[in-house]
């Protein structure tokens, strides 16, 4: 079954990091059998050098297809009967693990490894944002269960050869927390693994395979792409200091690299695959900017917009997408500016499992000219990112007229829209979570309008979240 998945688009204006929370993915799988499938390997021309041969790229890519058909009831019974990290030493737990899954495959035993590595430590974001030096090494990492990403690769290559398995440690240079596109990078600043399987080798990131940072809280969410990565996508965020591990068809500059837009692990996740424009960081001669981002299953239903201008933190104004277009295997859409500027796009996703969206990936767009004559738009308090405006879109709102309200809530805690013009207007909302009315606006002009929200009817307290100038 595919992944159907949406967008919601959000503009800011002055860079400022951010993370994305993932929900917590327990292993669990339909599949009864005790053993997983060995795949069959074509045995001619296999090449031993770490740049996967071309001849073999059927089988490398069978391996990567595979990884979603391992036995994942199997592992959580495997993981039951292991001891407690808590109350045991790293050297015991190797010697059980191996005892348990030493008939394994070699691709079955690094995936039990990963799973298990990704589940049961924690990234010390705590320390890392104070300041504070973090143990990377495999001993302290497994008795404390917090690491950076240095610990988590010594630690899966520490298990891993104690199995039996061919792995490395490979630094690079990444786009995770804090990176912008156009960012200079000048050091090395991640760490993961490469290991060989029949002959080939593939990346395994156990870090960002193992959950996200939101701010500077860890959120835990077992992701399998960076299980057996594939080198062609991965390569967007992990550029291998020594070019050999790049293992893609063929090699890429650092130059190239950092021209990218900086992608995040749930764009992948999320079903997306590629993406137009391809340079991160854009100069912009005119006031129209075209995207295109492909996928599967693109579901109408689950996309969003959600554009903002952010100033100072604060969000002042709601900017313009027009002619949104979905189709099949894609999403295209323009995006219009209305005035010069730095900008900073920070697309978001979702999927068919609840309405939480998450950041997929970020653009810097630097707009040098403006052809279009600048339009208003309405004051946006910081709530009002939990809303998408569908109409009235732009400020300045004649008094005495009827103005049509559709507002579609994005936070799935919103029950309660209301329009306050002299007295409080209830919005009527649908299953899908769009608000909806009609309104004769009373407000004499100089004066606002505000959309706010309440938890529920019940509620005597109301938040700002959009104010309308009234004419």
């Amino acid at each position: 079954m595919g992944i159907s998945n949406g967008l919601c688009l959000c503009f800011q204006k002055n860079t400022e990091s951010d993370g994305e929370a993932l929900l917590v993915q327990n292993p669990s799988s339909n599949n009864k059998n005790n053993n997983f499938e060995k795949e069959k390997t074509d045995k001619q021309n296999i090449s031993s050098s770490p740049q996967n041969d071309n001849n073999n790229n059927n089988n490398k890519k069978k391996i990567v297809n595979e990884r979603n058909n391992f036995d994942k009831n199997l592992c959580n019974i495997i993981f039951k009967n292991l001891p407690k990290r808590e109350t045991t030493q790293l050297q015991t737990f190797k010697e059980n693990l191996k005892e348990k899954i030493q008939n394994m495959y070699d691709k079955e035993k690094a995936y039990i490894i990963f799973l298990w590595v990704c589940d049961n430590i924690v990234y010390d974001a705590e320390s890392l944002f104070a300041g504070r030096q973090v143990d990377c090494d495999p001993e302290g990492v497994f008795k404390k269960g917090t690491t950076v990403c240095s610990g988590y690769a010594r630690l899966f290559k520490n298990i891993g050869e104690f199995i039996g398995l061919d792995i490395q440690c490979v630094s690079c240079y990444s786009k995770g927390i804090g990176y912008e596109p156009g960012q200079e990078l000048r050091t090395t600043d991640h760490e993961y693994n490469i290991i060989k399987l029949d002959n080939n080798y593939y990346p395994i990131d156990c870090t960002w395979g193992s959950g996200n940072l939101d701010g500077n809280k860890f959120t835990k969410n077992i992701n399998e792409f960076y299980f057996l990565a594939d080198p062609e996508l991965l390569i967007n965020t992990h550029f291998p200091a020594n070019d050999r591990w790049q293992l893609t068809k063929r090699k890429y500059t650092l130059q190239e690299f950092l021209k990218w837009p900086q992608i995040n692990n749930n764009f992948y996740s999320y079903g997306f695959n590629k993406y137009y424009p391809e340079e991160g960081f854009i100069e912009l001669n005119s006031n129209t900017q075209k995207f295109t981002i492909w996928g599967n299953n693109i579901s109408k239903n689950n996309a969003m917009s959600n554009i903002f201008l952010l100033e100072n933190n604060i969000y002042q104004q709601q900017l313009n997408l027009d002619k949104t277009t979905f189709l099949n295997d894609r999403i295209e859409f323009d995006f219009i500016f209305n005035k010069k500027g730095r900008y900073k796009i920070r697309l978001f996703g979702n999927n068919d499992k609840g309405p939480t969206t998450h950041s997929i990936m970020t653009y810097i767009v630097n707009v040098h000219n403006n052809a279009r004559q600048e339009l208003k738009f309405p004051y946006c308090y910081a709530d009002a990112k939990d809303i998408n405006i569908i109409e009235p879109l732009y400020d300045n709102i004649k008094s005495g007229q009827n103005v049509k309200f559709k507002i579609k809530a994005i936070s799935p805690e919103i029950d309660t829209l209301i329009i306050i013009d002299g007295q409080w207007h209830y919005l009527n909302k649908n299953d899908d979570g769009l608000f909806e009315k009609e309104i004769m606006i009373q407000t004499p002009p100089g004066k606002n309008i505000i959309v706010g929200k309440r938890k529920d009817n019940n509620d005597c307290s109301c938040s700002y979240m959009v104010a309308y100038t009234i004419i």
